[in-house]
């Protein structure tokens, strides 16, 4: 395998920026959900929050799609996701953050929006970095050529294939964890729920038995 040079000190450094800087975000994405989506006082602003749960839920397909055609350092990803950008887990993971900030409560939302694309481009940029490095390194001109023709990040809309690529493998999104995701984004959403249902009516006096049964009757999407 090669060896970038202090490439293993760079990823840890991005990783414990990720910890310290996404974790702390994503909270406060949970924390300021204090209004449920049907309760917004304008249709605009539901719409906002309902575009939110769209796009945690594409950037999970992306995810999702991209872990079947992944076979890490063994194999140069072209089609499927990877035709249309070199970097289709992490367009699924930035769809999932802003879909997260945008259904926390107006107008936190917005806010959150920013906070979240200013600390995306700092630490992804320097990670893509590095491993276009590693890839380079392994496929060279093959992979020279991939980047001439895929974008690095936003996907382009035909496809781009050469050569003997691989097909959609569930067996190998199933290795590369692919449920992961699925648990993590169902966790996200339900600490949103219990945030906007639970934790802000008792914080305003509800008592948590009244909080908790009006969440169970509806209100976890803001029935009334």
């Amino acid at each position: 395998m090669a060896e970038i040079p202090d490439g293993k000190r760079r990823e840890k450094r991005l990783e414990r920026l990720r910890l310290q800087g996404f974790w702390p975000v994503y909270g406060a994405a949970c924390a300021l959900a204090y209004t449920a989506p049907l309760a917004e006082p304008h249709v605009a602003l539901i719409g906002l929050r309902v575009f939110g749960l769209a796009l945690m839920l594409l950037g999970l397909a992306m995810r999702l799609w991209s872990f079947g055609y992944l076979l890490k350092r063994a194999e140069l990803a072209t089609a499927g996701p990877y035709g249309r950008t070199r970097n289709p887990l992490y367009v699924g993971t930035w769809l999932i953050g802003c879909g997260l900030m945008l259904n926390a409560a107006w107008p936190a939302n917005l806010g959150l929006l920013a906070l979240y694309n200013l600390l995306f481009y700092y630490i992804y940029r320097a990670q893509i970095g590095i491993e276009e490095e590693m890839l380079r390194s392994i496929f060279g001109e093959v992979y020279d050529e991939y980047c001439r023709n895929v974008p690095r990040f936003f996907p382009r809309l035909s496809t781009w294939k050469v050569g003997d690529v691989s097909e959609f493998s569930l067996t190998r999104a199933l290795k590369n964890k692919m449920l992961q995701p699925v648990a993590g984004l169902l966790v996200l959403l339900a600490l949103q729920v219990l945030s906007w249902g639970l934790l802000w009516p008792v914080l305003r006096g509800q008592s948590a038995a009244a909080a908790w049964e009006s969440l169970v009757r509806g209100a976890c999407v803001g029935l009334p």
